[in-house]
């Protein structure tokens, strides 16, 4: 992966929809700290790039959860050409 300044935006696909993450290498160090500028409070980290994108995807998720959870976002169904995808919006 080609990280200009140590970092990159990634579009990672969730269970509810495609959120961009900022990936950041942790340089002298090994890994990566991984950011989702659009969910506040979202911080994950990864040793390889395969499991920061995994760690992203799960945090983005428990992320989303908690906001349904508590009545802070709603669910609704976008239809694309192909298929219809659950994404949750903010209130």
């Amino acid at each position: 992966m080609n990280m200009k300044n140590g970092s990159k935006i990634i579009k990672i696909k969730t269970n509810f929809g495609y959120f961009d993450c900022l990936f950041e290498s942790n340089k002298p160090e090994r890994g990566y700290t991984i950011t989702a500028p659009k969910l506040k409070g979202v911080v994950t980290c990864g040793d390889t790039i395969k499991e920061a994108k995994a760690m992203a995807k799960e945090a983005v998720e428990l992320h989303c959860e908690c906001l349904l959870d508590e009545g802070l976002a709603e669910l609704r169904f976008l239809k694309t050409p192909k298929k219809a995808h659950a994404v949750a919006f903010a209130r």
